[in-house]
C-alpha cells in the first residue's frame, strides 16, 4: 500500500512541490509541501519551516491535507505539524497535530501561513502531505472522504457554480462485505465543443476509479451536460477526482452513494479455500491504516 501511495503522488503532483525541510513559497501557484521521506517514514531530529504567503494583501490561503497521514501520537510533544496564522513566531496558532488522523481544512485569515515540522529520536511515521492554494469559496471541500452508508457528494460551491483551477479527490471507503453505488442526480461540466467520442474531455471533467486513482481501473471520465450513467463498485473504493480549468465554470455535479451488503456465495472449506468472513476483515484493516 506504501507502494501505491506513492505511486498516486507521483501522477498527482503535478504542481510545484515545496523542498523538503523548509522554505519560502509562493501561493500563487498552487503547491504542495510534504514531510522528509514521504511517504516512507520521516527522519528522527527534524525541524522543518515553511512561510506560505499570498501574492496579494485582501487573500488567504487554504491548506488541504492528504488522508494517509501518520505522526507520533504522544499528546503532540515530540512529533508534530503546528500551523500558525501569520509569519510571526508569536502568531496565532491554528493547529498542532499529530496521530494518524489528518487535519481537516485549514483556511488562514491573513495572507501568509507558517507551517512548522519537528520530529525527535524515536517512533517515526509515514508523516503528511498537503496542498496549498489561494482560497477560493468552496475549495476547502475539495478533499473529503466518505464511510457514512450513505450520504451526498458535491463539486465545491454547488449549486453555484464551481471555482476555477480545482484539483479535488473524494474518495468513498466501505467496510468489509459492502459494495458501493453512485448515482448522479445533476451534472453540468464545461464541454469541449469538439469532442469526439464520450470521455473525450479536454478542460473540466470528473474522473470515476473503482480503487485508488490512478492505480485502479477507470470506470469513465465525464464532462459535459449528461448524466452519468450509475456506479457500482465492489472493491471497497470508489474514488473522484475532479479536474476544472481557469476558464468557464458551469453549475458542477451532485451525486449520492450508498453502501449494501455484498452477496457471498457460501465457500465449501472442506476444499482448499478461505472464507470471505474469515480474510476480509484482515485485508480491509490493512488497507484502511494504508489509505486513512
Amino acid at each position: 500500500f506504501v507502494f501505491w501511495i506513492s505511486h498516486l503522488l507521483t501522477h498527482l503532483s503535478v504542481s510545484y512541490t515545496a523542498p523538503e525541510c523548509g522554505g519560502l513559497l509562493d501561493a500563487s501557484e498552487a503547491g504542495y509541501i510534504t514531510s522528509p521521506g514521504y511517504p516512507l517514514e520521516y527522519p528522527p531530529h527534524q525541524n522543518c519551516h515553511w512561510i506560505i504567503t499570498a501574492p496579494e494583501p485582501s487573500q488567504r490561503i487554504v491548506l488541504n491535507f492528504n488522508p494517509h497521514f501518520e505522526i507520533e501520537r504522544l499528546d503532540c510533544k515530540y512529533d508534530f505539524i503546528e500551523i500558525r496564522d501569520g509569519t510571526s513566531e508569536t502568531a496565532d496558532v491554528l493547529g498542532r497535530h499529530c496521530s494518524n488522523i489528518a487535519p481537516g481544512p485549514i483556511i488562514s485569515s491573513g495572507p501568509s501561513l507558517q507551517i512548522r515540522f519537528v520530529s525527535d529520536y524515536a517512533h517515526q511515521g509515514a508523516g503528511f502531505s498537503l496542498r496549498y492554494e489561494i482560497f477560493k469559496t468552496g475549495s476547502e471541500f475539495c478533499f473529503r472522504n466518505f464511510t457514512s452508508p450513505t450520504g451526498m457528494i458535491e463539486s465545491p460551491g454547488f449549486p453555484d457554480k464551481y471555482p476555477h483551477n480545482l484539483e479535488c479527490s473524494y474518495m468513498i471507503i466501505a467496510p468489509p462485505h459492502m459494495d458501493i453505488t453512485l448515482t448522479f442526480l445533476t451534472f453540468d461540466l464545461e464541454n469541449d465543443p469538439l469532442l469526439v467520442g464520450e470521455g473525450d474531455c479536454k478542460y473540466d471533467w470528473l474522473d470515476v476509479w473503482d480503487g485508488l486513482p490512478q492505480v485502479a481501473p477507470l470506470i469513465g471520465r465525464y464532462c459535459g451536460t449528461k448524466i452519468p450513467p450509475e456506479i457500482q463498485s465492489s472493491s471497497g473504493l470508489l474514488s473522484l477526482s475532479f479536474h476544472t480549468d481557469m476558464a468557464v465554470a458551469k453549475d458542477g455535479f451532485s451525486a449520492r452513494y450508498n453502501m449494501t451488503q455484498k452477496e457471498v456465495s457460501d465457500c465449501d472449506c472442506s476444499a482448499s479455500c478461505i472464507s470471505p468472513e474469515r480474510i476480509s476483515p484482515a485485508v480491509y484493516g490493512a488497507f484502511s491504516a494504508a489509505i486513512l
